[in-house]
């Protein structure tokens, strides 16, 4: 299986979810850094990241929303098939921007 040490930058496509063990997982969705050169339909790449780390697990579960633009560094695994996820375990999680605050309540 083919691993590297990387950082990527994407945004969340769903809220995080908790893991056994005190992990936490959620979807990145990363678009190609060539976006210009390739087709309008050109598929973003979507990673799968899971942390163990208890520090970034709460960040995770407390403060990121769909939408956020994070760049998170760890040990990617790439798909054990075409299509699959690539797989991303974070060692280091940073917020570049976040998503529209979701209004709660009712106004009125």
């Amino acid at each position: 299986m083919d691993t590297t040490h990387c950082a990527v930058d994407g945004w969340v496509d769903a809220v995080p979810v908790p893991g056994p063990r005190g992990t936490a997982t959620f979807y990145l969705i990363v678009r190609p850094a060539d976006i210009e050169a390739l087709p309008d339909d050109a598929p973003d790449t979507v990673v799968t990241c899971t942390s163990g780390d208890s520090r970034i697990t709460h960040e995770l579960l407390n403060g990121i929303q769909p939408g956020d633009l994070l760049r998170v560094t760890g040990i990617l695994v790439q798909p054990p098939a075409p299509g699959e996820p690539a797989r991303l375990t974070v060692d280091a999680l940073e917020v570049l921007d976040t998503g529209v605050v979701p209004v709660i309540g009712n106004c009125g």
